[in-house]
């Protein structure tokens, strides 16, 4: 662990979480950024568990050069990559254990170098902020829209009330309800009474405007928690709260091509075609039309030309 980590030193500071992990051949460590100003809210911003997520990790780390104690009432910290192992590697799991890190929290002090970058964040930088969010994007695989969806308690410092409010402050069209996994960061923090919003947009080629969105939806959030002073002017919500499960995939019914016949984020009926899978070898061209499987809004698809058997071509959420 960090010798001497004291993340309520007044101002900001910046740490070295290479330790953490301990010595990996070609792998340097990534930052821990502490930000304090006074008494206030506090919160932490995590990023890049999936090696592969890129967009947020270049957010977090434009953040955390940006901010200055002065735009902070209270304490903001910043992991702009916690998984670095991995995404020093260009890969979505650390390649020196294989290990997927959102489920493998808590996490263990003396495991493996991805069950202890884990056990840091939930021992350490848990603890000490009111607040979790966890910032991801669709990676390699896929690609997904701006949505964001939350988890707390009767014992955390920010109830529903105020967690459905912050999740409206991003200014995103989609907020998600769904049951969390224990063995995720924000299941984990759920299970230590700590509210946490997850993050989710992009994956595949990072684009220009969904870096800006994502920025822009920290910041406003930020301010709508009260640790940062606003940036922007606050969006009134009209967006869709919705709901998402394994009923609204669609899924490849064997090896093949994928042509995609709608958009992210279209709303999409029942039995609409939603996509074609096209055969990869043969003397026959036609194409196997795929029907969306309930009515709702188009929330990811796959960055893959070629799918296997049952591999996801997208899913559908569900408005509530």
């Amino acid at each position: 662990m960090l010798p001497a980590l004291d993340l309520a030193a007044p101002g900001k500071t910046i740490h070295d979480l290479g330790p953490i992990a301990g010595p990996l051949e070609g792998v340097v460590g990534d930052i821990l950024c502490c930000i304090n100003n006074g008494e206030g809210p506090s919160v932490l911003l995590l990023g890049g568990i999936h090696g592969d997520e890129y967009e947020a990790q270049i957010v977090l780390r434009r953040l955390a050069e940006r901010l200055s104690p002065t735009n902070v009432t209270g304490r903001i910290l910043i992991v702009p990559s916690i998984n670095f192992p991995a995404s020093e590697k260009g890969k979505r799991l650390s390649p020196f254990d294989g290990q997927n890190m959102n489920r493998c929290f808590p996490g263990k002090a003396d495991g493996t170098p991805t069950e202890r970058l884990c056990a840091f964040v939930t021992g350490q930088l848990f603890p000490a902020v009111d607040l979790l969010i966890d910032v991801h994007a669709g990676g390699s695989d896929v690609s997904v829209v701006p949505m964001v969806f939350g988890f707390t308690t009767s014992s955390s410092k920010v109830d529903d009330a105020g967690l459905n409010a912050l999740m409206e402050a991003w200014g995103y069209r989609f907020v998600q309800h769904i049951d969390g996994i224990d063995e995720t960061a924000c299941g984990a923090a759920k299970l230590a009474d700590l509210a946490s919003i997850e993050v989710e947009g992009g994956g595949g080629r990072m684009k220009t405007a969904e870096l800006e969105i994502m920025e822009s939806g920290l910041l406003r959030a930020l301010a709508a928690f009260g640790v940062l002073k606003p940036q922007l002017a606050p969006m009134p919500f009209e967006g869709v709260h919705f709901s998402a499960g394994p009923e609204g995939h669609y899924l490849a019914s064997r090896p093949a091509l994928i042509e995609h016949c709608v958009s992210l984020g279209d709303e999409v009926a029942k039995g609409q075609l939603v996509a074609r899978i096209h055969p990869t070898l043969g003397s026959e061209a036609m194409a196997e039309d795929v029907l969306a499987p309930l009515a709702g809004f188009v929330l990811r698809q796959t960055e893959h030309a070629f799918v296997n058997k049952g591999q996801l071509i997208g899913n559908i959420g569900t408005p509530l």
